[in-house]
């Protein structure tokens, strides 16, 4: 595999990556105006016999897809983890710096 052939293949496997973040981030978003909308029906529900199962469809739907957005999260940052091995190293040397500085 050439040089040329490895950027492609490296360009074709960013763009997926960023089709992937930007169907999270569109999920995201239509989650907040959901959680938005299913508070402001908590706000103005009024006491009726309908009122127990209006709660449990707003509550459901909050936890339900909120269950779903975890698990977007984790498909889309998959291997991507906060404190990997370079951010260690990072605070390692940071870490060290302080304290050789120290004892000068």
């Amino acid at each position: 595999m050439n040089k040329e052939e490895r950027e492609q293949l490296f360009y074709l496997e960013a763009q997926k990556r960023v089709q992937k973040l930007r169907w999270f981030y569109v999920h995201l978003a239509a989650y907040i105006v959901v959680v938005a909308c299913v508070i402001w029906n908590l706000l103005i529900i009024e006491d009726t016999k309908y009122t127990d199962a209006i709660l449990a469809i707003n509550y459901s739907t909050i936890f339900i897809w909120g269950f779903f957005i975890v698990l977007h999260i984790i498909k889309v940052y998959k291997g991507h983890s906060l404190f990997n091995k370079k951010w260690e190293e990072k605070k390692m040397k940071e870490f060290m710096g302080d304290d050789l500085k120290k004892w000068e």
